[in-house]
């Protein structure tokens, strides 16, 4: 007879003790809204999530508010019941708006439910302004029987003085204000943004890591916030924020993209690194293709994903080492090819006839085996290349051509495959 487990029995006896003494503080589950992007939401694991601090960071005219504008847009029609607060600080005061609309028109907005606000607003009135809009929505909750999903999108954190700056006349007297104001508005707030479930994306600058000496001097440690090489970090140097956040991105310029280059748009690559994720693994990046004045282009940067090692893949693997699962997008010549390869079952072979890079869009949207070839190999390349490799840091096979299989993935292919069929 099997010898009965008291520790399962006891471990059952506190789950049940803490929900029924403890229901009133359990939080609910957050939500996760995927950008659609997805190789980014395999580095989210699964999208942006809710109910605490989501921080972009980058220099200046990277992308920041051109992806926030388009993540409103993904989540307003992601939900139905949903309403987008975007508070724009660093744009206060400016004589036109037209801008901004055009945005809100570019990423095809519905005005009734996303309100746009140019402000001038202090650390403690931004919040208060948080806590009353999140009222409101527990309000009309409770009268209507409907769940209501919030986006706040607060542009940015480094152009929000504390309470104290407009009327200090030594910038001694406020050094540190800041700081202790938002880190109080964090632990006072954000119990009531977990439990109403609020999706909140920050938006910061950075600047260069400058060594401050004397008594302001801040604590030799290492801590998230820097990035690259840790010559830059987050321009809002608070340690509170810091350790709340539940997903950091930071978003790097890279090489610019002009209508020439074979992609149609006017734009750069961006390399977007996950400084810190409560989802998966952090310290991890991607590629993406970004449009000036659409963000984020999915097509081409899946394309690319396909076509390219990312950034964390080419510091892994070095030009001289292979990597563990093919690039399914190959080149030969001045033409490009869709060449997909299964490891795991060697029936699975597809290769397209070749094409010019600038025609593979229309290709992808007109040739339905084309298209449906190209989304196989994404999502075997995303669950082998990210969750299985990049997460993992080893390697998903030893060759691609020994037709080996991989146990832990055998489910996945075979949806996959099922999927495919149908």
């Amino acid at each position: 007879m099997e010898e009965k487990n008291y520790a399962d029995t006891l471990g059952k006896a506190f789950g049940l003790y803490i929900e029924k003494n403890y229901a009133n503080v359990i939080t609910p589950e957050p939500i996760i809204t995927p950008t659609g992007i997805r190789h980014l939401d395999a580095l989210l694991g699964g999208g942006i999530v809710s109910s605490g601090p989501v921080l972009l960071s980058s220099t200046p005219e990277t992308g920041k508010s051109t992806f926030a504008f388009q993540f409103s847009s993904i989540f307003q029609k992601h939900y139905e019941n949903s309403i987008i607060v975007y508070i724009d600080i660093e744009s206060a005061g400016t004589k036109s708006n037209e801008y901004r609309v055009s945005r809100i028109d570019t990423f095809g907005l519905n005005n009734d439910r996303f309100r746009y606000q140019s402000m001038t607003m202090d650390v403690l009135t931004l919040f208060d302004l948080f806590d009353k809009i999140i009222k409101l929505k527990i309000q009309a909750e409770e009268k209507l029987g409907k769940e209501f999903y919030v986006l706040i999108v607060w542009d940015s954190i480094a152009s929000t003085p504390s309470s104290k700056t407009a009327a200090a006349e030594n910038p001694d007297k406020i050094i540190g204000t800041k700081a202790r104001q938002i880190s109080f508005c964090l632990d006072k707030y954000m119990p009531i943004f977990k439990f109403n479930k609020i999706t909140f994306i920050g938006i910061d600058q950075v600047r260069a890591d400058l060594k401050i000496e004397g008594p302001y001097a801040p604590r030799n440690e290492i801590s998230v916030g820097r990035f690259k090489n840790r010559d830059i970090k987050a321009a809002s140097n608070i340690y509170q924020l810091q350790h709340s956040v539940q997903q950091w991105l930071f978003l790097s310029r890279g090489s610019a993209i002009t209508s020439t280059d074979g992609f149609g748009i006017d734009g750069w690559y961006v390399e977007i690194y996950s400084e810190k994720n409560k989802l998966a693994p952090s310290q991890n990046s991607i590629n993406c293709i970004f449009s000036k004045s659409h963000g984020i282009d999915k097509f081409w940067s899946e394309y690319v994903f396909l076509q390219e090692k990312t950034p964390t893949e080419k510091k892994i693997y070095k030009e001289d080492k292979k990597l563990p699962f093919p690039l399914m997008i190959k080149t030969s010549g001045s033409y490009n090819y869709l060449d997909v390869l299964d490891p795991n079952n060697p029936e699975v072979k597809y290769t397209s006839t070749k094409f010019y890079r600038k025609d593979a869009k229309k290709k992808y949207e007109s040739d339905e085996e084309f298209r449906n070839w190209f989304e196989y190999a994404l999502n075997l390349s995303v669950q082998n290349r990210i969750i299985n490799s990049m997460f993992k840091t080893v390697p998903v096979s030893s060759d691609v051509d020994d037709n080996s299989e991989l146990d832990e993935n055998s489910e996945f292919i075979s949806t996959l495959e099922t999927s495919f069929e149908s």
